[in-house]
């Protein structure tokens, strides 16, 4: 008896699923690799390697570019995957362009094929390459990667090696330098201190009242030892308040207690080559209710290096 022959459909969708998830655990490792590359960086600024630093800064922010790419792409096959039917259904490349623009399915199709020369540690994803040439023909292949034509800009920019601007460089190396504490000859010390200011400016201005009462109260009391008693427990008072905030912003990637619990909490997105120029803004209107997270880490941060280890042996027992 002749075996039977395994439907498109079924082919495409399995191979959508595999290629799924092998992006998602690419881009795990991508990132704890990024973290331990970032106390790298952060150690060579001790060391007072500037230059240095700045090279390995490059290569960290085209790791980033790739961790990206790797996220876009995760995205295009959760798209196919949803609608794999539709695509099943068409016919031919006339057929894609005239019915199946605006369902993005056009899009995704060109974007993956292209971008496989780009990612080529996910096999899975040059099997979903092989499926759709198949499918639409050598010439649909040959035509975007040659020409690339129909293949989306945010992929192409992706693709494209470039020598990152030294603006985005600096960006980088400063955040790197507050974040571990290290030192920076371009991080002014305001820079340094913004952090720790910005959560505090609100509460200093809202106790200026009291802090005139005490400081009356000291000079009629004449009792130096009575007014760093009364300002202790002031601070103290502040931390609780602030510890009371109903709502947690988290600067960076600050571990936040989970015993602890807090109404609403609002996480920064991880910071790459297109949100390091942005920074965590809160609306005037609820400032007061937000208390801002920003840890600082630690370079010998032995964390880190666990979570990498256990990512690389996932990432062994996929590959096997």
């Amino acid at each position: 008896m002749a075996q039977q022959a395994i439907p498109y459909q079924v082919k495409l969708k399995t191979c959508l699923k595999m290629c799924i998830q092998r992006l998602r655990y690419a881009q795990d490792k991508q990132q704890a690799l990024a973290k331990q590359y970032r106390r790298e960086v952060a150690q060579l600024l001790a060391d007072s390697k500037e230059q240095k630093a700045h090279y390995r800064v490059e290569s960290l922010i085209n790791d980033d570019i790739h961790i990206e790419l790797l996220e876009i792409l995760e995205l295009y096959c959760e798209l196919l995957l949803a609608r794999v039917s539709i695509l099943n259904g068409i016919k031919d490349e006339v057929d894609l362009l005239t019915n199946h623009i605006d369902d993005g399915i056009n899009e995704a199709v060109r974007a993956l094929v292209y971008a496989t020369i780009h990612a080529s540690e996910i096999k899975e994803l040059a099997q979903v390459r092989d499926l759709l040439t198949f499918k639409f023909g050598q010439d649909f292949l040959k035509v975007i990667l040659e020409e690339k034509v129909g293949v989306p800009d945010k992929v192409l920019k992706k693709c494209s090696p470039n020598l990152p601007p030294d603006e985005l460089v600096t960006l980088y190396l400063k955040e790197i330098a507050r974040t571990y504490d290290a030192p920076y000859s371009q991080l002014s010390d305001s820079e340094d201190e913004q952090v720790e200011e910005e959560p505090e400016e609100e509460d200093e201005k809202d106790n200026s009242g009291e802090d005139n009462d005490d400081k009356d109260a000291s000079d009629d009391d004449g009792d130096n030892g009575d007014s760093k008693k009364k300002k202790t427990t002031k601070k103290d008072k502040t931390q609780q308040d602030d510890d009371d905030k109903p709502i947690v912003a988290v600067d960076n990637d600050a571990d936040l207690d989970e015993n602890k619990h807090t109404p609403i909490t609002v996480r920064k997105p991880r910071q790459n080559s297109e949100t390091m120029k942005k920074d965590l803004v809160i609306p005037k209107e609820i400032k007061k209710e937000v208390k801002v997270v920003h840890q600082k880490k630690k370079l010998d941060s032995k964390k880190e290096d666990d979570e990498l280890e256990d990512l690389k042996k996932r990432f062994a027992a996929l590959r096997r």
